[in-house]
């Protein structure tokens, strides 16, 4: 058993993605523009992590897409947009609070909204874009839920078995009826 699950693991040379290297402020700044940008990808790596729960090695080509898609995403961004970016993710990280707050820095949001817009074709999503249903166009088979079979209710008990059911107070030391006596 130990040997088959060696063998089933992926190699080094599969797991080895370059990675993004963003801070958190970078990645928030970004973070609406990105998931609109790379919205097929992502959802195609969600439907696969949801159809494989136990195996994630299954998902590692859905992986690799999402990152190529974020390279792809902040390669334009800073070829583009870099000036509006930097000064929108400054204002983000300056959050006196310490929590990366978004409402102090809506001058540089907007500026950066244009540019996205101008140069990029993107519009800012709306709010509550993420949170609604988007059906994912893919190639892949339409997973078939389970029907749940549901057992066959009974005949109705006749007279003489809800009889024999009922309970009798004096079968039971602390039975209701002994209580308020």
């Amino acid at each position: 058993m130990t040997t088959e699950f060696y063998e089933s693991l992926p190699t080094y040379e599969e797991l080895t993605v370059p990675e993004l290297h963003l801070t958190w402020p970078e990645l928030k700044a970004g973070s609406l523009y990105f998931g609109r940008f790379c919205d097929n990808q992502c959802k195609e790596f969600m439907l696969c992590r949801q159809e494989n729960k136990k195996n994630p090695t299954a998902c590692l080509k859905e992986g690799k897409d999402v990152t190529k898609c974020g390279f792809q995403f902040f390669g334009k961004v800073k070829k583009h947009c870099m000036k509006e970016f930097e000064a929108y993710y400054t204002c983000i990280d300056r959050d006196y609070k310490g929590q990366l707050d978004f409402s102090m820095c809506r001058k540089p949001q907007l500026v950066f909204d244009d540019c996205m817009k101008e140069k990029l074709n993107i519009d800012r999503p709306y709010i509550g874009y993420f949170a609604r249903i988007r059906l994912v166009d893919t190639e892949k088979p339409r997973r078939v839920l389970k029907t749940r079979e549901y057992r066959k209710p009974k005949e109705a008990p006749t007279a003489e078995e809800l009889d024999r059911m009922k309970l009798k107070a004096d079968q039971y030391p602390l039975h209701v009826f002994k209580l308020f006596e």
